[in-house]
C-alpha cells in the first residue's frame, strides 16, 4: 500500500501555551490521527508532519505534547487501552486463589472488542517479522503478562481446577491466540460465514471462545 501523501505547510503557531480546552482538542486530534495512519500504513511509514497535518496541527504540537512519534504512540494506546489494562494489572497483582485464567481471557477479549483496531495494530506492528514495536510490546507487556497467565495455570493446575497434563506455557500460547485471532480475522469469517457484525455476536464469540477454552483445559 502507498504511503500516504505529504502534507501542505500547517501555519505556523502563534506563540504561547495553548489554552485548557485548546490543549485537551489539540492533543486528542492528534491521536486520533495517529492511530488512523498507523493502522493504515505502519508505523515506519508514517511521519510526524502526516500525523500533524491529518489532525489540522502544527508539527510543533506533537513535541510540545508528546516529545516525538514514538511518545505520541505510546499516548495512543495508553488512551484505548488504559482502562482494560488497568483491569488485567489488577489480577495480575491479585493472589492467585483470587484470579483466574477465565477472568482474564474474558478481560482480554473484551479490550480487543472495544477496541477494534487493536487487532489490526498489533499484527502489523508486532506479530509481523519487521514489527517496529515488537521487543518494545515483549518488555513492557507481554514479558510480565504471559508469565503471569502461566502462573494463574499452575495455581488452578495443582487445586484440581484444570487437567493436570496441561503444559503452562503452551496454555497460555492458546489462550492469546484464541483470543486474538477472531479479531485479526473477523472482517473474513463474517462474511465467509455470511454473518452480520453486531455487538451480541461479538458477546456470542467471547462467550463461546471461553467455553472452548474452559471444556479444554478443565479437570
Amino acid at each position: 500500500m502507498a504511503a500516504p501523501r505529504r502534507p501542505r505547510k500547517t501555519p505556523a503557531r502563534q506563540p504561547g501555551r495553548p489554552s485548557a480546552r485548546t490543549a485537551q482538542d489539540v492533543r486528542g486530534q492528534l491521536i486520533a490521527a495517529a492511530r488512523d495512519l498507523f493502522l493504515k500504513y505502519g508505523y515506519r511509514a508514517v511521519s510526524s508532519r502526516q500525523v500533524a497535518a491529518a489532525a489540522g496541527a502544527n508539527p510543533a504540537m506533537i513535541h510540545y505534547y508528546f516529545g516525538n512519534k514514538h511518545g505520541l504512540y505510546k499516548a495512543m494506546l495508553e488512551q484505548a487501552i488504559g482502562p482494560g489494562v488497568a483491569r488485567l494489572n489488577a489480577m495480575l497483582e491479585a493472589p492467585p486463589e483470587e484470579a483466574s485464567v477465565a477472568r482474564m481471557l474474558d478481560t482480554y477479549m473484551h479490550i480487543l472488542e472495544a477496541n477494534p483496531w487493536i487487532p489490526g495494530l498489533l499484527l502489523r506492528e508486532v506479530l509481523m517479522p519487521d514489527g517496529a514495536f515488537r521487543d518494545q510490546f515483549i518488555r513492557d507487556f507481554g514479558s510480565r503478562f504471559a508469565p503471569r497467565v502461566a502462573e494463574l495455570v499452575r495455581h488452578e493446575t495443582l487445586s484440581g481446577h484444570l487437567r493436570k497434563d496441561l503444559d503452562p506455557r503452551l496454555a497460555v500460547v492458546s489462550f492469546l491466540s484464541l483470543g486474538l485471532f477472531p479479531f485479526i480475522a473477523m472482517p473474513v469469517w463474517t462474511r465467509a460465514l455470511e454473518l452480520r457484525l453486531s455487538q451480541p455476536l461479538v458477546e456470542q464469540l467471547i462467550a463461546h471462545t471461553l467455553r472452548i477454552f474452559r471444556e479444554g483445559v478443565r479437570a
